[in-house]
């Protein structure tokens, strides 16, 4: 089970626990964020690398995304040890199956009344209930999320956004038709686009069922790098949460920078995903908090493909203590960079995950020292 319970609310977010993901003790704090895997693995680390130098505060969660995996389903369940045995990950790891990459592209225009399309290196693959269900049973997750129907764009009509409500209620209830089993928590999808009333109809249809661990709120039209409006999203997660039941986990995927981390803890959320510092990572950027963060949502990325790096000998950040600016400098970086050594990305994940970890180390601080309603 996920056994998750909110220890304090507070008007700049809510302090939460979980005890158990699936079979596996965690005792995370939230809010948090899971770690993101492609292909069984953390973006550019092995398993030793990540174990022996990237320092996590808490027991990580993994976020296991099913398009680098989708096209080894088959041989997955053929090994019968599940997925995280096949991928060598840590034993007895707590982990969770999303049918999405939430830094693969989404392109609109490809979902029909039978399934949703994910995108792998290789193309689009078109993902139905009946497989992935058989995907959750032999992958062997502690939690998996539904499908949704995401393709609801701004500027998106009545008619679509009705059939994608539709479409997400038909999924969630073949995917548990009665004699069926689906083994592993459930965290419902929900979606509804830009709009208000369909927010709170997909948020009816579907997260009042049964047996549901918590709830994952379709947002990738909102991710880094798109036009963003607070108060908008501040209103669709409004609509999505009301008619749920409250003590709920909350989760949103995506790559969210640290200002937009701060505002959507505000409204209740509890658990996101390690993406943004790998997104940063693969383009050679580099990031780090301000001074009096999160009293100011500030923070500052930094290119190390810049040049102007290249005689500078300096740690990267003063007063990290990650492994990368312990023993590197900003020329290094940018040589590396320049260089094209895969060693670059390796330094920059160790570095831009540890200061994410340590992003929301501050913001459950700022929480227990804020006062509770």
């Amino acid at each position: 089970m996920v056994k998750f319970a909110i220890e304090k609310k507070t008007l700049l977010g809510r302090l939460g626990k979980i005890d158990t993901w699936g079979s596996v003790e965690v005792n995370h704090q939230t809010p948090s964020c899971m770690t993101y895997l492609r292909a069984g693995h953390i973006p550019h680390l092995t398993w030793e690398v990540a174990e022996n130098q990237l320092k996590l505060e808490q027991t990580p969660i993994y976020q296991m995304t099913l398009p680098s995996l989708v096209t080894q389903a088959k041989v997955i369940e053929k090994f019968g040890k599940g997925a995280a045995k096949f991928c060598g990950m840590p034993a007895n790891s707590a982990i969770h199956l999303t049918p999405f990459d939430p830094l693969g592209k989404r392109p609109g225009g490809y979902n029909d009344t039978k399934s949703v399309a994910i995108w792998t290196p290789n193309g689009k693959v078109s993902l139905d209930v009946k497989t992935w269900r058989s995907m959750i049973n032999s992958f062997g997750c502690g939690s998996f999320e539904t499908l949704v129907d995401y393709d609801t764009p701004k500027d998106a009509g009545q008619k679509k956004l009705v059939k994608a409500v539709d479409r997400t209620k038909t999924f969630h209830e073949q995917l548990f038709q009665q004699d069926e089993k689906v083994h592993g928590e459930r965290i419902v999808s929900l979606g509804g686009g830009f709009s208000k009333y369909h927010r709170r109809k997909c948020a009816v249809d579907v997260g009042l069922s049964e047996n549901t661990a918590g709830y994952s709120v379709e947002f990738h039209e909102f991710t880094e790098g798109k036009e963003t409006d607070e108060k908008e999203m501040k209103e669709l997660l409004e609509e999505s949460f009301s008619p749920l039941p409250p003590t709920k986990l909350r989760h949103l995927a995506g790559p969210f920078n640290p200002k937009t981390v701060l505002f959507l803890v505000q409204q209740g959320i509890d658990l996101f995903d390690s993406t943004f510092p790998i997104k940063l990572a693969e383009e050679g950027h580099a990031f780090c908090l301000a001074d009096d963060y999160p009293t100011s949502s500030k923070y500052e990325v930094v290119d190390f493909n810049n040049t102007k790096f290249a005689d500078e000998f300096t740690t990267p950040f003063d007063g990290c203590a990650c492994y990368t600016c312990t023993k590197y400098t900003k020329g290094y970086l940018q040589h590396l960079l320049n260089t094209r050594e895969l060693l670059a990305s390796i330094l920059l994940v160790i570095h831009n995950m540890t200061e994410y970890d340590r992003m929301f180390k501050l913001i459950r601080k700022s929480l227990e020292n804020s006062e509770g309603i």
